[in-house]
């Protein structure tokens, strides 16, 4: 159930990121934090929920999840295998992969992805509720490891993981980031630690636009107020590439896919403007300067016209010539 080459990290700010030492009890930092396995295994706990503070919390959540699934896959009549192994197959899972699942709950995806990896890699499966992690343990661990694949689970808070940045190849969360306290970290998050060019793919209740104002859609949404919730494009990192949205369950589950980058927005912000403004896109932001009297503006841009020079050039040579006079 944990690889041999499972890495956590503090995830105590002050800490910054650095690596835990493994133990029988748990793992400990080099700076007096501790993070004990959940009682009779070896799944560590880096954050959790208290009991029976929702419905995942309690002692039965797995039980009670798998009904809801049960009523979503009839009601949108939606066959469940080919549902998850299209969603998983989204990720483009190689052999040897190593993989992340954030809001794993009862680890129901897991199978579907060792299938996909061949017979080789490690797949981290997390949570902070205690009582679906551990019911996905004992559901899936056994036959994830028959399929040749590692797997570890810990209990953890999907907007501050236990992980160093570039740890994973691929990152994927189905169901339960709209509940999410801070949605921007946990997309953030695992942006963080998934390499430059890999996958991550993020789904969850969310109709598409043209069914909010419609008859089904008011009704979807009167049962279950999740189906209204925003579409998370706003969310995503600055340098997100390949963005595709799509959507499952009849228009009614969004599926966000990117890939990750490192590296900026491949645009050249200093490429000058041919004609009277003048400028590029860098001086037109930041070179904004204080208003002046309208009548005189129209003056200088009359001159600067009469030059054959464009405003910006025209202003930046009187407000040179300005300074050099000083």
């Amino acid at each position: 159930m944990m690889s041999e080459h499972a890495v956590y990290c503090c995830t105590d700010p002050k800490c910054n990121r650095v690596v835990l030492k493994d133990t029988d009890i748990g793992f400990e930092c080099p700076n007096g934090h501790s993070f004990p396995y959940a009682a009779g295994t070896q799944v560590p706990v880096f954050a959790c929920q208290p009991e029976a503070v929702n419905e995942y919390t309690i002692h039965d959540a797995a039980e009670v999840h798998d009904n809801s699934l049960r009523w979503v896959f009839s009601t949108f009549d939606t066959n469940e295998d080919a549902l998850r192994e299209s969603l998983v197959s989204r990720l483009g899972l190689k052999r040897g992969d190593r993989l992340l699942v954030t809001g794993a709950g009862a680890g129901n995806d897991l199978p579907y992805m060792a299938k996909m990896m061949n017979g080789a890699g490690e797949i981290f499966a997390q949570d902070i509720a205690q009582q679906m992690l551990l019911a996905g343990v004992k559901r899936h661990a056994a036959t994830i490891e028959e399929l040749g694949v590692d797997v570890c689970f810990s209990v953890s808070d999907a907007t501050n993981l236990p992980f160093q940045d570039d740890y994973f190849d691929v990152a994927y969360h189905f169901g339960g980031i709209n509940l999410f306290p801070d949605i921007k970290k946990g997309v953030n998050e695992m942006d963080r630690v998934v390499k430059h060019g890999g996958k991550v793919v993020i789904s969850d209740e969310g109709l598409a636009p043209w069914l909010m104002d419609s008859e089904i859609g008011k009704m979807l949404i009167q049962n279950n107020a999740l189906y209204a919730c925003a579409i998370p494009l706003s969310l995503l990192p600055e340098n997100a590439r390949d963005m595709k949205l799509t959507w499952e369950l009849n228009n009614c589950f969004y599926v966000i896919e990117f890939n990750v980058s490192n590296e900026p927005l491949n645009i050249n912000i200093d490429v000058p403007h041919v004609g009277k403004r003048g400028g590029s896109i860098r001086t037109r932001y930041y070179g904004q300067l204080e208003g002046i009297d309208p009548e005189l503006k129209d003056q200088i841009y009359a001159e600067a016209e009469r030059s054959e020079r464009s405003r910006v050039e025209y202003i930046e040579a009187l407000l040179r010539s300005g300074l050099s006079e000083k």
